[in-house]
């Protein structure tokens, strides 16, 4: 922890560099849940290190290092996994807090309690992102693969309301076609909801911790969950585009829900007139492994180098040309970082 304590009284000297925009720390890979639209909860195929997960103190050096490279009131984003079940979560969170980042989490939810959410408002959390799939309880739990799940998510909003009043709520939804009758609806949901702040769309992908194939919406596996009928998918996203410019709390600008159409409408289509941004992108691993994209190289382990020291390498600029030639439509540049 010394170590630690030195770094931090060198932040303020060292240079800036302005180019990263997102990170993501991917804090474990456990999830309760059993949803249908992702394998998360199976055993990973692509997690594989025999150094184990990083700890508390190892994420705390990440968050250090990170800081020397940060832009001011950057944010870190703190994934999973489901990461509630991880004991120091906020413990981290304040940390990192601490040293001037914003903070966001994404959580199902399932396990979200007023004990939880008061250690949430101490740690200075600024947003918690919570999946809603549905305003229908038998179309969100169904989905999400454990019943009640529906219950528990409505509680955390009035709990983090309540007790950690500074965090703002994000509702976070995926688009398919169990989903796609009552998109608008929970929209207009979210913005009648006074204790919601925002709601953030993503749709469908492959999903995680499984092997990358093509025409894979084309799979069994997905065939209740893609959309069927495109003209239902257009008049939809139509509708939640005309809510948007009338100031609804959709977090996603006009020419993103603009990309989900020409993506559902054949999902093989670039949706980009610019090269991917994921280059300007930071993930960590539950075991230290940090890449810009999970699709491209590992960059090295953050328990062996520091950020900075991976993110100037020749190795990164190596991944950033790959990344900047890839034309394939991902949850990555479609759901996490879409930038037009």
């Amino acid at each position: 922890m010394s170590n630690i304590v030195d770094n931090k009284e060198n932040i303020d000297n060292q240079e800036e560099v302005t180019n990263l925009t997102f990170c993501c720390f991917s804090i474990c890979d456990d999830c309760m849940l059993r949803c249908r639209m992702c394998q998360k909860w199976k055993e990973d195929l692509y997690i594989k290190s025999n150094r184990g997960q990083m700890t508390l103190e190892d994420w705390k050096q990440s968050a250090l290092f990170l800081r020397k490279i940060a832009p001011d009131d950057f944010i870190i984003n703190f994934g999973g996994g489901e990461i509630t079940t991880v004991p120091w979560l906020f413990d981290l969170v304040k940390f990192c807090h601490d040293l001037g980042f914003r903070t966001n989490i994404a959580t199902n939810a399932f396990i979200v309690d007023k004990q939880m959410v008061e250690k949430m408002h101490a740690s200075g959390l600024d947003y918690i992102n919570i999946s809603l799939d549905s305003l229908d309880r038998k179309t969100h739990d169904y989905l999400r693969g454990v019943e009640g799940v529906y219950a528990k998510v409505m509680q955390a909003i009035d709990l983090v309301n309540e007790y950690a009043p500074n965090t703002q709520i994000s509702i976070c939804s995926i688009i398919m076609q169990p989903t796609l009758p009552g998109m608008v609806d929970l929209v207009k949901w979210v913005q009648q909801n006074e204790k919601v702040n925002m709601i953030y769309l993503m749709v469908l992908m492959q999903s995680n911790n499984t092997e990358q194939q093509d025409k894979w919406w084309k799979d069994d596996a997905f065939n209740e969950l893609w959309p069927k009928d495109y003209k239902q998918v257009e008049a939809v996203l139509d509708e939640l585009i005309e809510l948007k410019t009338k100031g609804y709390k959709i977090c996603n600008p006009v020419d993103h829900l603009e990309a989900y159409k020409t993506y559902l409408h054949d999902p093989d289509t670039y949706v980009k007139q610019s090269s991917c941004n994921i280059d300007h992108a930071i993930h960590i691993s539950s075991v230290g492994d940090m890449f810009m994209c999970y699709r491209h190289e590992c960059l090295g382990d953050v328990r062996d180098k520091t950020i900075e020291q991976m993110w100037k390498s020749e190795k990164a600029k190596s991944v950033r040309k790959q990344i900047n030639n890839c034309r394939e439509n991902c949850h990555f540049l479609l759901n996490c970082k879409f930038e037009a």
